[in-house]
């Protein structure tokens, strides 16, 4: 503004001296040199206002304040760096959620593994118990009749069987999750397997806690190829599986591309077949004391996922059918 009263100071002079043409030109370039000012302090302004914007956008970002950024707002005024400011608050906000998403894993993870340990000692503890009573029994009565001595140590025998059978569907689950246990495919008879199996059973659970159970076997031989003690494996757990919901029998029936194992009991909700094989996953109808760590039917799952076959669920198609599982082999 200094130069511009200069220039108008000389116009005047010049306009006095009769020198019109320098008066006016005088005034042209002040009029020009104000405007040149205006403009610059527009610019400046401008400046330092998106300076401004950004710099809260920054902070926002900083602070992790998503929602306060308004990006119309700095798409109106023409930011510069609305396209990297946009692009970081997005990469940031997925940072966000997948660090979000990690720390719920491992929260549910530690959880999960807080109620298996207090599983785990819970179904180990009951049979313990009996075990360590009938042990003291037998010390304390040295001159016991033997048919009650024979029966305390059948009582250990069956309960130091059952704490085994635990561990080694906790060990085994951990080994197919994992993909860590050695496999081994052979061709062999599905048919003689599923009689050796069913014979176990005959031989140590159905005379000892389901008496009023029986296990039946159809179909004729039928040569597989897969790795027969995990196939075994899978009998034992479906098996068993089915003795626990059934009401008198579980059928075994060996068709041409799958095995079924069927049992009359009540069956399950069709909400609940979608999670039965999932990890530690107790169903509804699951009886306190059953001495299960959900593990079973997952260990199936996997065993099908390692022969790249598949087991089906199907619950209630007839009256008399409760539970039927069918694995493709």
């Amino acid at each position: 503004m200094l130069v511009y009263g200069t220039f108008f100071a000389i116009s005047i002079l010049a306009i006095l001296l009769d020198f019109t043409s320098i008066a006016i030109v005088c005034n042209l370039l002040g009029l020009l040199l104000v405007l040149a000012h205006f403009l610059r302090k527009k610019d400046i302004d401008k400046d330092a206002y998106l300076i401004e914007s950004t710099k809260n956008a920054l902070c926002n970002l900083k602070e992790k304040k998503f929602q306060d950024i308004n990006f119309k707002a700095l798409k109106k005024d023409n930011n510069p760096y609305i396209s990297e400011l946009k692009a970081l608050s997005e990469a940031m906000q997925k940072q966000q959620n997948r660090i979000q998403k990690r720390t719920r894993k491992l929260h549910e993870k530690n959880l999960q593994t807080t109620q298996l340990l207090a599983s785990i000692s819970h179904e180990i503890k009951n049979p313990l118990s009996i075990i360590q009573a009938s042990i003291e029994t037998i010390m304390i009565h040295k001159e016991m009749e033997e048919e009650m001595r024979n029966k305390l140590l059948h009582r250990i025998m069956i309960y130091s069987k059952k704490i085994n059978a635990l561990l080694n569907k906790l060990t085994l689950s951990e080994s197919l999750e994992h993909n860590v246990i050695a496999i081994k495919m052979e061709q062999f008879d599905i048919l003689l397997l599923c009689e050796e199996v069913i014979e176990g059973f005959h031989n140590y659970l159905l005379k000892a806690v389901y008496q009023d159970k029986k296990i039946v076997l159809e179909g004729k031989n039928r040569l597989i190829f897969a790795d027969r003690i995990l196939i075994e494996q899978v009998l034992n757990n479906l098996i068993y599986n089915a003795l626990k919901y059934a009401n008198t029998k579980v059928i075994v029936q060996i068709h041409n591309d799958y095995i079924a194992v069927i049992d009359d009991g009540l069956g399950v909700s069709k909400n609940e077949l979608t999670n039965l094989t999932k990890k530690y996953y107790q169903g509804s109808n699951t009886k306190q004391g059953s001495h299960s760590l959900g593990l079973g039917l997952f260990i199936v799952k996997e065993i099908a996922k390692i022969h790249n076959t598949k087991v089906e669920f199907f619950t209630k198609r007839t009256k008399k059918e409760g539970l039927c599982v069918c694995f493709r082999i």
